[in-house]
């Protein structure tokens, strides 16, 4: 699960309403449109982490709820009813609140109609592995990454039951549209029948892939993805998965022109090798879907610093930034300051595994390479009383004035999710950079929190208000046409030598990033074209636990 926003710490019940009669509110000093009933204005989002103050900041969070403070009122506890009143209560109360009904094209009464009859049967049965597979396909039946559930007990063995079989390879979808084994695994079954890596597969048990593909769940992604794009991704992963002893029959044809044949498998415990060896989008393979914890076994996965930093071949600089944590700025700020010191020529920000957190240190982030002031957002949050999304704060991007205006190289993921996509936000909208990856980001960019508890330990989140831009307007979150997050400006092109390259370790997008960052170095040739002769006509002219229970899902982003 992703991290969760940060800016809404100390939001709870009656320290809400405290808070924000008690400290001041930052008036805007710029020349633009103020926020008219707005908590707070953040006009230079730097400052709170600057100043190097976080009580003081966790202050100024809690007094931005000042419009609303008056009608806020404790996540709901429907953890003493019954399976289905507890579904029935949590239904009314997203459908109520959600931010995004409306730009998602979201009919809670359809969504409720079609789960609710599982829920009830799973109560009868007193079976809670149905129970949690279908509150986590109702809540997966929302496009939105931030819509999710965490169990506090487990998933009662509902994982493993439905994808904890592997078939021995894994697959991949070329841009071509063709899809092609990535992967093999050594002594398996799928190697003995002649599987190899670029392989076509043209058929799953009698269907066209594509038909197969499009008809997998994907209600195991860990991050949970918003868009197409991610939504794909995670099924092109999941393919291969089933109940350990579940047969499948496909039809492969090989790149080296024999004819198509058929091939029959049966799933068997690979220990989640198939998921781990589908990872290459993050740069690194892991055990993302497989691991027993995802609050805690992921990310270690990945790296144990805070914010990595290291020089590339070529003098180039690389920050890795895994969340927007009130304590990241430093390092970050370190690294920053370092790598302009040493006059780095360009530098590569690597965001494929951000779960987000504070969107003002988002936005303080991409201060440090824009070079005029850019505005954030306006936050928006659900109000109990007058049952409005009020908006509630302002944010600027400032420029730092010991900035960095090299060549920048961003890397985003589906995994680049919430704050985290605030950065790359600001890059593609001030023209600054490079977004340099696979795919796009997740597209979950609301202000997210939690908001139900379920029987059996189930912590319910989903954002209750989102993010505008300057003109009033949702920002990143993927619409009903499942279209959102940032879209990469170069995009790595998914190909049989790019597949494996990168199943043979190699981080491709890393590559890629450093070819642009070394283009950028060149001189560049002008171009000289002949006058043209004279015409008469005319030319054509986008915490988990602080304070206690009450601050689980305290990070929107």
């Amino acid at each position: 699960m992703q991290n969760l926003k940060n800016r809404l710490v100390i939001l709870g019940g009656l320290l809400v309403v405290l808070a924000a009669t008690v400290f001041p509110v930052t008036a805007a000093s710029l020349d633009s449109v103020t926020c008219p009933g707005c908590g707070m204005v953040w006009t230079d989002t730097c400052v709170p982490f600057e100043r190097n103050n976080e009580t003081a900041y966790n202050e100024e969070l809690a007094a931005s709820f000042a419009p609303i403070a008056a009608n806020q009122t404790p996540f709901a506890d429907f953890s003493n009813q019954s399976w289905s009143s507890a579904f029935l209560a949590l239904n009314n109360l997203i459908k109520e609140r959600y931010a995004f009904t409306q730009w998602k094209s979201v009919d809670f009464d359809v969504l409720y109609a079609t789960y609710a009859p599982m829920i009830a049967d799973a109560e009868e049965k007193q079976d809670p592995a149905a129970y949690y597979r279908a509150l986590r396909g109702y809540l997966f039946a929302i496009p939105d990454g931030h819509v999710d559930v965490l169990p506090t007990i487990g998933d009662f063995g509902a994982k493993y039951a439905d994808i904890g079989g592997g078939y021995g390879f894994a697959v991949s979808k070329l841009d071509s549209g063709i899809i092609i084994v990535s992967y093999v695994a050594n002594g398996s079954a799928a190697e003995s029948a002649g599987i190899r890596p670029g392989d076509r597969v043209t058929a799953w048990n009698g269907k066209p892939v594509m038909d197969a593909i499009n008809a997998t769940p994907y209600i195991w992604a860990v991050k949970k993805p918003s868009t197409g794009e991610g939504m794909l991704l995670h099924k092109l992963r999941l393919l291969t998965r089933a109940p350990v002893g579940t047969p499948v029959i496909i039809t492969v044809a090989g790149i080296d022109g024999y004819q198509p044949r058929i091939v029959n498998l049966v799933a068997y415990d690979d220990k989640a090798e198939t998921l781990i060896k589908t990872t290459t989008f993050l740069g690194k393979q892991i055990n993302d879907i497989g691991a027993v914890s995802i609050l805690t076994d992921i990310k270690p996965q990945i790296s144990n610093d805070t914010v990595t930093y290291r020089t590339l071949p070529g003098g180039y600089a690389y920050i890795a930034i895994y969340d927007e944590s009130y304590d990241v700025y430093q390092p970050f700020k370190a690294a920053m300051l370092d790598a302009i010191s040493k006059k780095a020529p360009g530098m590569v920000i690597d965001l494929r595994y951000n779960s987000g957190g504070d969107d003002n240190l988002a936005s303080c982030f991409a201060g440090w390479f824009v070079e005029k002031p850019v505005f954030y957002e306006y936050a928006t949050k659900f109000d109990s009383g007058s049952r409005q999304f009020k908006i509630i704060s302002e944010a600027w991007t400032q420029p730092r004035s010991n900035g960095y205006h090299g060549p920048v190289a961003v890397l985003v993921s589906p995994d680049t999710i919430s704050s985290g996509e605030g950065i790359p936000m600001i890059f593609t909208n001030t023209g600054t950079g490079k977004i340099i990856s696979w795919y796009g980001t997740n597209g979950a960019f609301g202000m997210n929190g939690l908001q139900a508890v379920l029987p059996l330990g189930m912590y319910v989140v989903f954002p209750d208000g989102a993010s505008l831009d300057k003109n009033g307007l949702i920002q990143v979150d993927s619409n009903a046409l499942l279209a959102g997050g940032i879209a990469p400006q170069i995009r790595v092109p998914i190909n049989e030598d790019t597949v494996a390259r990168s199943m043979a370790g190699e981080d491709v997008q890393m590559t890629y990033a450093l070819k642009w960052l070394t283009d950028q170095q060149k001189p560049q040739t002008p171009v000289t074209t002949a006058t043209p002769p004279q015409k008469t006509s005319s030319g054509i002219s986008i915490i988990f636990l602080t304070l206690g229970l009450l601050i689980l899902i305290a990070r929107r982003k």
